[in-house]
């Protein structure tokens, strides 16, 4: 969910960074921008600026790129929310004027543009699973790996959840996410914002402050579906 962070791009990369990494930046750049059609060999190793035989000495095939691109970005998507858990990165508001803590957490939760990117690089690797059925199984274990580290974060806030509460907030995020995809407008956007944080309000203790009803509607869905 959200974490605060874009998954870097090819520019970012410092030159001295090794070039498998290159290889996986500008990979991931292209399946974020581009789409999952995109992420060819050719078109990777231009984007990184080598020649495609030395992208094949360490990918030889498309579907071992996207794996390892795919394990990119899933290690940078779950870095943040692991060192929550393990590290207490959220700290217990004790001072006069601090967050509290299981606060803070729920704004970690909270929706960013940037959540769109990880959920196409989801799409992408479903898409890629009708053509190697092992993505299917990693998709699998990556959803479990998730659910863990989400649960291991609320009860680390002081607010344990059940796994079918843990399920409940996972279809709002996702599903606010493919409807998002649609539109792709602040419209769009301000809508997964409020169906997740309305998910949050169903399964965690009631929040300081203004009361669900005091918060703003939602924007009325005003673009036609376009197939």
């Amino acid at each position: 969910m959200n974490i605060k962070l874009c998954i870097p791009g090819f520019a970012q990369l410092k030159p001295t960074a090794p070039k498998r990494e290159k290889i996986l930046a500008a990979a991931a750049e292209l399946l974020l921008t581009e789409g999952f059609h995109a992420l060819t060999q050719h078109a990777v190793a231009a984007r990184a600026g080598i020649r495609q035989s030395h992208l094949t000495y360490y990918f030889p095939t498309r579907n071992d790129l996207l794996r390892a691109t795919a394990q990119y970005g899933v290690e940078t998507l779950l870095a943040p929310l692991g060192s929550i858990a393990s590290s207490g990165a959220v700290a217990t508001g004790n001072a006069a004027g601090d967050v509290p803590k299981a606060e803070q957490f729920r704004q970690l939760l909270t929706p960013e543009k940037s959540d769109r990117q990880w959920f196409r690089l989801l799409v992408g690797l479903l898409v890629a699973s009708d053509e190697d059925p092992g993505i299917r199984q990693w998709l699998q274990e990556f959803d479990a790996r998730v659910m863990a580290i989400l649960a291991a974060g609320f009860a680390a806030v002081g607010t344990p959840l059940k796994a079918e509460q843990l399920h409940f907030l996972r279809c709002a995020f996702t599903g606010a996410l493919h409807l998002d995809m649609q539109e792709q407008s602040e419209e769009s956007f301000a809508r997964v914002v409020r169906t997740v944080e309305m998910a949050l309000d169903a399964i965690l203790p009631p929040r300081a402050g203004p009361s669900a009803d005091n918060l703003p509607e939602l924007p009325s869905h005003t673009s036609e579906f376009t197939p």
